[in-house]
């Protein structure tokens, strides 16, 4: 008689966990998300969809692709390739012209002090005075990074801005005027010998990110750069991708190095950092990230209670290629994969018209919608879902499967299952595989218990079963799957 596996020993639900040869660890969960439960609910811990988009965009920048958003008091600001953009309701737009020495490309900071708005442009180097004289944004600085702290604009110079030939020169402007930038107001960081590469604000503090070391500075009211090192706040850990720096309520986060090694993700528990990639994850995307490493970026959001950095990997010409998403309230990662352009930033605008707050902008110069009530990633691009489970092993004796069962609610969305019985090298395709699996209604078809399900699934000494949906209508939740095993004692 087959007996049920227990959930603890067979964990359907749960994050992506790939180890350095996939006989180790072949766990995987795309465009799927865990969600703990309470005491009561039904399982431990299920999986939720990850975000569709609008159906259509709410913009369309003339200028692409979209690099950056801001929103405050109600109005919303967008970088579409080189020109910066007000939009308003309607889908409709002022633009405020171009900005000199733009690429139209890369990552971009806008930062405002209440009147002013100051967009940083990361590939040119160039920081501009958003203005409505156009047709030309005006430049006030030569910057590759942009923070606000204490009335304060705070940048990374470059070119004519440096006062010497020393890289690591940090300059402000004048106090409450981002439009004047004294070229005597500055500090060369020489704590350090790295190179600095990028800046963020956190609690009234300026971390300052090096190649190989952070330091986090205070305002000591000094005049000229009135900023200071705090004692013994040198980090010996420095930044792998520049803009992969994001800063949450209370903690920074990026991906980082220092001179042993580097690829892994940190964030900040007080002046101290956490390491929360693990060896799986870091299997995946390591080698991903040595090539093209200054263009890696990410960015943050939060959505139905959870807070997510999204690190996007990109190819050498700057696309997105892949996103490893750290869900900070719960501690598990997952992928993301899309059928048609990938997200390139996020801003939530509350109360900005029926469809939610959060938007994302794209490759193509799209605005859209960001939600889990939306399906799909717009008209005609369905999103695919994958959970591949843990491997199921006795010591390698021979283990026969009568019956997996999965609970799940998507509608009328047809999962798929397949299994690897060579340690998740491969996975079994040709027809009927990926198998449609069957579906039984208790109840009656209005309302009743649906229920997945596939029996005599064989034998193996080690089985990895892996769950597939691609679908545009329904919304998908995995609550979990259940396990029929004979184990069996030869070897």
């Amino acid at each position: 008689m087959g007996q049920i596996v227990p959930n603890d020993a067979f964990p359907f639900c749960s994050g992506t966990y790939y180890g350095a040869s996939p006989i180790i660890n072949a766990e995987r969960c795309v465009n799927l998300y865990p969600e703990p439960g309470s005491s009561s609910s039904k399982g431990k811990v299920s999986l939720v969809g990850r975000p569709g988009m609008s159906p259509s965009p709410s913009y369309s920048l003339p200028n692409a692709p979209a690099r950056a958003m801001w929103a405050g008091n109600n109005r919303l600001f967008a970088v579409g390739g080189t020109h910066f953009f007000e939009l308003g309701s309607g889908g409709s737009m002022t633009d405020y012209g171009a900005m000199a020495g733009s690429t139209g490309v890369g990552p971009c900071q806008i930062i405002a002090n209440g009147t002013q708005l100051l967009v940083m442009d990361a590939r040119a180097a160039r920081v501009h005075l958003a203005n409505t004289t156009g047709p030309v944004m005006t430049q006030v600085f030569n910057g590759r990074a942009l923070e606000y702290l204490d009335g304060f604009y705070v940048s990374i110079a470059v070119g004519a801005s440096l006062a010497s030939t020393n890289p690591n020169q940090i300059n402000v402007s004048n106090n409450g005027d981002g439009t004047i930038w004294d070229p005597l107001n500055y500090v060369i960081r020489t704590g350090s010998a790295d190179l600095v590469t990028n800046l963020a604000v956190l609690n009234g503090q300026l971390w300052i990110f090096g190649e190989r070391t952070i330091e986090v500075w205070y305002n000591a009211g000094n005049n000229g750069f009135p900023f200071a090192r705090i004692a013994g706040a040198t980090i010996n850990l420095g930044v792998l991708s520049p803009n992969t720096v994001v800063k949450f309520q209370n903690t920074i986060m990026w991906l980082g190095a220092d001179d042993r090694g580097y690829a892994q993700v940190y964030m900040t528990k007080g002046l101290s950092p956490v390491r929360v990639s693990n060896t799986g994850i870091e299997a995946i995307f390591g080698p991903s990230s040595w090539g093209n490493a200054p263009l890696n970026f990410a960015y943050g959001y939060q959505e139905a209670g959870h807070t997510f950095y999204v690190l996007c990997f990109v190819t050498q010409y700057g696309v997105v290629s892949y996103q490893y998403v750290y869900d900070l309230d719960t501690g598990y990662w997952h992928e993301r994969y899309y059928a048609a352009e990938y997200p390139n930033c996020f801003v939530s605008l509350p109360a900005f018209d029926a469809l939610g707050p959060n938007m994302v902008g794209m490759d193509s110069g799209k605005i859209r919608k960001q939600s889990i009530t939306f399906a799909n990633d717009g008209t005609g691009f369905p999103i695919g879902y994958t959970r591949t489970a843990p491997h199921l092993a006795d010591q390698n004796k021979w283990i026969k499967y009568p019956r997996f069962e999965l609970d799940i609610d998507c509608g009328n969305a047809q999962p798929t299952l397949s299994y690897s019985n060579d340690g998740g090298r491969s996975f079994l395709a040709g027809a009927p595989w990926p198998y449609n699996m069957r579906q039984s209604v208790n109840g009656g078809t209005a309302g009743g218990f649906r229920r997945f399900y596939a029996l005599q699934l064989g034998r193996s000494r080690d089985r990895v079963f892996s769950v597939n949906i691609i679908d545009d209508t329904n919304l998908v939740r995995i609550n979990n799957a259940y396990l029929t095993a004979e184990p069996g004692t030869e070897k």
